[in-house]
């Protein structure tokens, strides 16, 4: 690895005060200039944010795709099992499908679930400083996901209930 030597001269137009007001390396913490593309101190290349508007939180906007998911995924599995009920006539085989279509609903809600949740929990916390944008659409994601969830773990649990029956 080959280590960029320290510069003692500033780019024309550079005060030193601008300087030090620079980047700061994302290896060293070291105070980079502006325009150099290596940092001065131990030779890793200087990451320069991008300026204007703040970028949406990406983990805001995966918890409401993720929610989506969710119902999509609930909707799926759903008519699957409506289909199945409709086409088995065998009552004994009915239960048994019925059961296995549920627990697959279940595991599959449960799964994208808990995935959209944690994204929105993500999403909340990287928006909390009000710096980044979509903090609305975390909450939308744990809502909406929470909420099929309960009622698919409801709905598990009648199908349960009345097989034992």
């Amino acid at each position: 690895m080959t280590v960029a030597a320290p510069t003692t001269r500033l780019p024309f137009g550079t005060t030193v005060e601008r300087a030090r007001r620079g980047i700061a390396c994302a290896s060293c913490r070291a105070p980079s200039l502006e325009g150099e593309p290596f940092c001065a101190h131990c030779g890793a290349r200087v990451v320069i944010p991008a300026t204007g508007r703040p970028a949406a939180d990406v983990a805001a906007t995966r918890s409401l795709q993720f929610a989506g998911l969710v119902v999509l995924a609930n909707a799926v599995v759903g008519g699957l099992a409506f289909a199945v009920v409709y086409l088995v006539s065998d009552a004994a085989r009915l239960t048994e499908a019925a059961i296995f279509l549920q627990g697959l609903q279940l595991l599959v809600v449960a799964a994208l679930a808990t995935t959209s949740i944690r994204f929105g929990v993500r999403g909340l916390r990287d928006t909390a400083d009000g710096m980044l944008r979509r903090r609305g659409w975390a909450v939308a994601g744990i809502v909406v996901s929470s909420t099929i969830a309960l009622l698919v773990t409801l709905s598990f649990a009648l199908v349960l209930v009345l097989a034992i029956r």
